[in-house]
């Protein structure tokens, strides 16, 4: 009797001593380790990895154009906020980058035959599908000295001409605003409307 007692005792014992190596086993990381894994896949990521894939980078540079036509200004300042491009296999919530601006103020109607660089960004070698431009104002002087300011209807400027950044590559994307077009009075308002001529990659 007294035999079997002690043997049950010493499987117990065992029995307990397995339970704590389990849960030695188990405990570290395990308690601990964010939802999903403890590397899980995320967006863009410092220094221009993508999913974790580094990538290459090139230089974005975006300029301003006055497109030749005959229009009644002597001035037409616009002021960008901010300017960016979207990357063609990003989503609408994270494609998109920030492009440094360099000439907050430009007066369209002095850039005809020299185009007027608005700003500059490295960006990730890819093809980027379009370029985004806030406008936080636009006022014009007509010939007759009258000065005006415009309504933007919806505060953002944006082509959706494709373009690639190519590594180790300055791309150049120069947008000619065709001002004729571009200005409309209506319900006694003037309307600054950009009406892209064209848009050059070089």
């Amino acid at each position: 009797m007294k035999t079997a007692i002690m043997s049950t005792i010493g499987i117990a014992v065992l029995v307990a001593i397995a339970g704590v190596a389990g849960l030695a086993l188990v405990a570290p990381g395990a308690l601990t380790a964010p939802f999903g894994g403890s590397n899980p896949t995320s967006g863009p990521s410092p220094g221009g990895a993508v999913g974790g894939n580094p990538a290459g980078f090139g230089t974005l540079a975006v300029s301003v154009q006055d497109a030749p036509a005959s229009v009644n200004w002597t001035h037409v300042w616009v002021t960008f906020s901010r300017i960016q491009a979207h990357e063609a296999n990003g989503t609408n919530d994270s494609g998109w980058f920030n492009v440094t601006t360099k000439a907050g103020t430009v007066d369209l109607a002095a850039v005809h035959n020299v185009a007027q660089l608005l700003g500059t960004a490295t960006l990730p070698a890819a093809m980027y599908t379009q370029l985004r431009l806030a406008v936080t104002s636009a006022q014009g002087v007509m010939q007759n000295g009258t000065k005006v300011n415009f309504t933007v209807p919806s505060d953002v400027l944006k082509t959706d001409d494709p373009f690639n950044v190519t590594v180790g590559h300055l791309t150049s994307i120069t947008l000619e605003i065709d001002l004729s077009r571009s200005i409309v009075q209506a319900d006694g308002k003037w309307l600054f409307l950009s009406v892209f001529a064209s848009v050059h990659e070089s």
